[in-house]
Order: structure tokens, then sequence, then C-alpha cells
């Protein structure tokens, strides 16, 4: 059984992650430069202006600790490319650059792009920039519907190894998108219901850590979700709310590198409960302080887009 080009509720689960065809994993990074990052407005919990106001010159000194841990992997061989889109002046959220889209690359081969439907309108023209990059990468533009929205990696997540997207909804992404994405991509997708407002994303609370093993935050999610990740992991390893809430230590960057002995996890700092299990799990640890992008309601997976 090869489970591919559809939507599966927890009910339609009859598969395992090894009935699965297997897929290559993207080994390029691509990130958006900060100088225009600021926060404006409210568009998550985690966003106060007033309160909370960006510290621009440490935010850039943050933003270029993350560039160079990148190309510090790319030159040891464990990433193939690092690239920076330039931001652009009144896109103060475009250096989250996980949102704008989801490149794939199908089980035959094929470089696709599904552009993103941004749910705030101050978002919406981040997305063309994108566009332009992956068009000159040879990828196939796709297009959602215009009355879907839908977020890119920030809620559609790769299962490690297999072609399988785990697609969060309720919040920024509609449910219905992941029925044209499953067929467009040729690929499985397993919906999850976001219900807590800090989890806003799916990459804020789910962090698939190998094809076996997941860290999530519980709270997170409804009960038929949880049971539909139970369904498909054989190991659901539960991350308080207070350290995925406060240090977005499931926003981190997992890596697997060649085998278990050289996997590597970009994570930000202070998540101790999260490092000790990544660390147990065989992860290599690179701390960062992403700070001042947190208060945003982002951090490192959420600076970054993994292409093909």
């Amino acid at each position: 059984m090869n489970p591919t080009g559809q939507i599966y509720h927890p009910h339609q689960i009859r598969f395992k992650a090894d009935d699965l065809l297997s897929t290559k994993s993207a080994t390029k990074v691509l990130l958006c430069s900060p100088e225009y990052f600021d926060v404006v407005d409210r568009k998550n919990i985690h966003m106060s202006p007033s309160e909370r106001p960006v510290n621009k010159a440490l935010a850039i000194r943050q933003w270029e600790q993350l560039r160079d841990h990148y190309r510090h992997l790319m030159q040891t061989g464990f990433l193939e490319e690092v690239e920076v889109i330039p931001g652009i002046k009144g896109l103060e959220d475009m250096v989250f650059c996980a949102n704008q889209c989801l490149p794939w690359i199908t089980h035959n081969g094929r470089k696709k792009l599904v552009m993103s439907n941004m749910n705030h309108k101050s978002r919406q023209r981040e997305v063309g920039y994108f566009k332009q990059f992956f068009q000159d990468k040879g990828y196939e533009i796709l297009y959602l519907p215009p009355d879907l929205t839908f977020e890119g990696m920030g809620d559609a997540i790769p299962h490690p190894e297999k072609n399988l997207l785990w697609g969060g909804y309720g919040f920024r992404t509609s449910l219905n998108a992941y029925t044209y994405i499953a067929k467009e991509l040729e690929v499985a997708v397993i919906p999850l219901k976001l219900v807590h407002s800090s989890f806003y994303h799916l990459d804020t609370c789910f962090l698939p850590i190998d094809p076996e093993t997941v860290l999530l935050t519980e709270e997170a999610f409804d009960p038929q979700s949880l049971k539909a990740i139970a369904a498909i992991f054989q190991e659901v390893i539960a991350i308080p709310a207070a350290e995925a809430g406060t240090y977005f230590s499931l926003n981190a960057h997992c890596i697997p590198g060649l085998n278990e002995q050289n996997r590597v996890c970009i994570i930000q700092e202070n998540s101790r409960h999260t490092i000790e299990i990544l660390q147990k799990h065989g992860y290599r640890i690179i701390t960062t302080d992403t700070g001042e992008f947190m208060k945003s309601g982002g951090s490192v997976f959420c600076m970054k887009m993994m292409y093909f």
C-alpha cells in the first residue's frame, strides 16, 4: 500500500509510516535578510509592539548568527546550499520565510511549489518575491483557489523520509487547502487541528525528529489529531506548553545528517527539556538566540525555508 494524493483523517488511517513511499530530504536553506523586520501590529498572541518593541540592531545580530550557523553546516557537509533573499521595505514579517510557499519534490522527481495565500493582508505581498526565486530554480508554480488560506511550511510539515505531509489548520490555513495540495504534490496529507492560540502554526508545536519519533505540545491539538499522530509515529514525546510557548523550543530545525551519529539541531537557547530529549535521540545541539524574533511569534524554523 502506498497512500498518496489525498488527505487522511484519523478514522481513515489504515497505514503505517513503513507503507509510505520514501522521499528525498531537502538539503538547501533559504533565508530572508532582516533589515526591515519589526513588530508593528498584533497578528498572534505573542506580538505586542507597544509593550515589547524590537531592538533592531540586536535582531540583525541574532539573524546573522543564525545565518552563520547555516553557513557552517553547509561547509561541513550537512547542507548543500544556503541562500539569502533580500528583505523588502514595508514587509516587516518577510524574514519569516517558512510561510510564503511550500517547495516539494514528487516521488518521480518533479520540483513543485505551492504558493501561499497568506491569512493577513499585510503579508500577502511577500509571496511574489519567493515565487521569482523558485521559478529561477526550475520549480513548477502552483496556486491555491483564492478562497483558501495557506501559510506554507508554517503549517505543512514533512514526515521525515516519507511521502507524507502533516497539515496544521484552524488559525492560518484552511482545512480544504490540503485536498488541493495532496493532489497536486502527489502526497498523502494528514490534517491536524490546532486549538490553542499560542500555537497558531503547526511549526510551533510539532517537531518530527526521525521517521518514528515526534515531539509535540499536546494542548495545541484536538483529541482526534493526537489520535492521528499516535497512529503513525511509534514514539510521541510531550513537551510542556510552558517551554514550547515561552522558548519556541519546538520551532527548532532538526537536520538528519548522513546517519544517526551526525544529526544536528538548531534550537532557541534555554529550551532545556527539549534539548535533553534531542540529545538522547542522537542530536548534536546548536543553541542560538532568536529573542527579538520571538516577539513576533517565531524562532529558528520560521526563519528559514528548506528546499530541493
